[in-house]
């Protein structure tokens, strides 16, 4: 009997090693026919580099993430925010700095999509966004119009995408999009290492959308261990928020300071938490950024 058609498809690994092994280990037991890398492997973790590392050696095909490219550019030193030594932009700072120019001679090297094709199944096509902007998402915020048109040349009758770190489907005009979950920093209140299972069922791509548990704490460490918290980055602090919570943090804080011209550092945060309705957060926060300043004092003595 042919074995039935599967790929995986995982993106959104943003620098979180655990999640990311969890991830192969649960593919190395499922064992599916391809495995694509959706992009977005680094930014938004503390480990980055050693995500590459991990994922570049296996050879599996691989498209380039809105994170990816810009870290080539800001590694060639192009785009650099004004304010680019500032702690609000540390966590992007510390990983791009380390990251190899072998590591980003391969981020710059992938492609914008990939088509997947296997005997006997229609052909699929992955992409990190949506097919015309690796940027746009085609999750729950994108009209059925707005996505009509992402479409608008594309062929294939299953699009799959990441971007929103959240899974989602759909289907427009007979087109299937399928959006994976985050391996790294997923935003569905699962704090799991996520992906998709694709299987062809003699008619269509189903997917599966997995959700695969790992022990966070090395991960939650690698932020301070790795520097992270040195300089009291208040992005640091709600990144590490996120990864604990699988929500969105720091993007919403980020928008909600700019529309009011408020400075981006923790003495604005009270303010959003409330209007959040999160006030729980503030002590939260101001936590993490208290114990990130012990541990720096403490690697300084020592």
């Amino acid at each position: 009997m042919a074995r039935t058609p599967t790929f995986a498809v995982i993106a959104d690994l943003h620098g979180n090693l655990p999640a990311t092994e969890a991830v192969l280990a649960d593919l190395a037991h499922i064992q599916p026919d391809r495995v694509i890398v959706g992009g977005d492997l680094v930014n938004r973790g503390p480990q980055s580099r050693a995500v590459v590392e991990r994922i570049a050696p296996l050879g599996w095909e691989a498209i380039s993430g809105n994170h990816d490219t810009w870290f080539v550019s800001l590694w060639r030193g192009a785009g650099l925010p004004d304010d680019w030594e500032t702690p609000w932009w540390t966590p992007a700072r510390l990983a791009v700095a380390d990251l190899t120019p072998e590591n980003v001679a391969w981020l710059e090297s992938l492609p914008f999509s990939q088509r997947v094709e296997l005997p006997g199944a229609e052909p699929a096509l992955v992409v990190h966004g949506s097919p015309r902007d690796n940027r746009e998402g085609m999750g729950r915020m994108r009209s059925d119009e707005q996505i009509r048109e992402a479409l608008a040349d594309v062929e294939e009758k299953m699009v799959i995408g990441a971007h929103i770190h959240y899974p989602y489907e759909r289907e427009v005009d007979g087109t299937r999009v399928v959006v994976i979950g985050a391996v790294g920093c997923p935003f569905n209140r699962d704090i799991n290492a996520q992906y998709g299972l694709f299987t062809w069922d003699g008619a269509q791509w189903t997917c599966e959308h997995r959700s695969v548990p790992y022990d966070h704490e090395p991960v939650y460490a690698a932020w301070r261990d790795n520097g992270y918290f040195d300089d009291g980055s208040l992005v640091s602090a709600l990144m590490l928020l996120e990864y604990q919570t699988a929500r969105t943090h720091y993007v919403p804080f980020w928008e909600w300071a700019m529309t009011r011209g408020l400075p981006l550092t923790f003495e604005s945060y009270p303010a959003f938490a409330r209007e959040r309705g999160e006030p729980e957060l503030i002590e939260t926060i101001r936590e993490m950024l208290a114990g990130g300043a012990s541990r720096s004092a403490e690697r300084a003595i020592l």
